[in-house]
This record gives C-alpha cells, structure tokens and sequence, in this order.
C-alpha cells in the first residue's frame, strides 16, 4: 500500500491515477475502507449535490470493492462489502430521483411533487425506498451482530468505530421510514388492498427491524450524546391492517 500511496501523492504536477487510488483503498485494510465508507457517506448525504452525480463515474470501482471484501465472511471485511451496496443503492436512488436531496429532507408538498400527481410513480417510489431501507438495515444488522452488546462497547475506540456511520443510517432510515408511511397512506387512498398487499408485508417486515434497532441504539451511550434515536409506535400505522 506505501507504494501506491508514495505513488498517488507525491511533488509531481501529474494528475493521480486512478489505479493508484483504487489501489490505497483496495490493498489496504479494512478498516481503512470502512472509515472511506463513513466519510464518503456523509458527502454524499451533507455535502454538494453533485457529489451524488459526479460519484456515480466511480460506480464500477466501488462494486469491485464490494465484491472484493465480500469475501471475507467476518470482521471489517464483510460489514464494508454491505457499507459499499449501500452507498451504490443511495446514489442510484438519488440519481434516479433527482428531486430528494443526499440528506432525504423534504417536505410533504416537495414530496408529492417527486410523483407528479401519478399513482404508478408514487407506487414505483415506494418499491425504491424499499430497497434503499433495506440496505441501509443490512448495515444496521450487520454492525450490531458485529459487536458484544453485552459489554460497553460504545464507549471504546474500536466499538465507536463501527458505530459512527450507523448516525448516519439512523437518519437515513427515518426518513426513509416516514416517507413510506406517507406513501402507502397515499397509495391505499387509490388503490385496491389487495394491490398493495406486497407492499404491506414488506413494509411490516422493515418496520419490526427497525424498530427493533432503534430501541437497540437508543440503550447506547456512545449515541446519546450525538443523536436523538426516533421512536417507533408499538404498532404499525393502522391502513396496513387493511
């Protein structure tokens, strides 16, 4: 990896190469790549809108990373391969909808404006925040089976290392969360039960987990002082009985 670094960063007036750059990230730890995935998390989401758009040229690179540390089935390894899905799914889905900003904040009106008043985009849109949930509580999952929650993890260096992007996931998720609520309110206003059922049992699914997680971080110290967890209601909001 030093090679690649005094190669990539160095006194010359030359442009880096690219398989310089990749190669720091690649050759090197997977500690080193998940601290990427944290910091490029939060460009994307906090940072110019381009960033989303102009990131997408380096798709490839960061699906061969992801493909690379998927083979490691424990440790770093594995909860970067996850991290690297997730960060593919949040640019394609912003790439897609341009109208939602990185950091997903948007208003009721600004968000029936993204449907433009059309049933199917909003159903459509709805199967996409699924996806983009689901991802962001692979990570979630990933990161807490990782760690001895018997232990304080949160308060030691390696503990908070693995949790740190999860502040990120927390307001990634809801967002998320809330959108599909207003979604499939909206959808069940115009479409039948029975249309919508694969939306319901998928939503369900999502809210259980995330429930789950969010109680879960909420009993974290390291998060107490730098997120207010959202809180779920016991049940899920009563269309999806339907």
């Amino acid at each position: 990896m030093a090679v690649s670094i005094n190669k990539a960063i160095n006194t010359q007036e030359l442009a880096v190469k690219e398989k310089h750059a990749r190669n720091i990230l690649s050759l090197g730890n997977a500690v080193l790549c998940w601290k990427f995935c944290h910091v490029f998390h939060k460009l994307l989401r906090d940072g110019h809108p381009n960033v989303i758009t102009d990131s997408m040229r380096n798709k490839a690179d960061l699906s061969d990373l992801s493909r690379m540390w998927g083979h490691l089935s424990e440790g770093y390894g594995a909860q970067c391969s996850i991290y690297l899905k997730l960060l593919i799914t949040k640019m394609e889905f912003h790439v897609k909808n341009p109208r939602f900003p990185g950091n997903l904040q948007m208003t009721d009106r600004q968000l029936d404006e993204t449907g433009e008043n059309d049933v199917n985009n909003f159903f459509q849109m709805t199967v996409e925040m699924f996806d983009y949930l689901e991802c962001e509580l692979n990570l979630f999952l990933a990161v807490f089976s990782s760690l001895d929650m018997s232990r304080s993890v949160s308060v030691t260096g390696a503990g908070q290392c693995r949790l740190a992007p999860l502040i990120q996931v927390i307001l990634d998720c809801s967002h998320l969360y809330d959108y599909t609520v207003k979604l499939l309110f909206k959808l069940h206003s115009c479409l039948p039960a029975d249309t919508l059922e694969g939306h319901r049992d998928r939503f369900l699914e999502q809210f259980k987990k995330l429930k789950s997680l969010f109680y879960r971080s909420s009993n974290l110290q390291y998060f107490k002082r730098l997120i207010q967890i959202p809180q779920l209601p016991e049940v899920s909001p009563s269309p999806f009985y339907l």
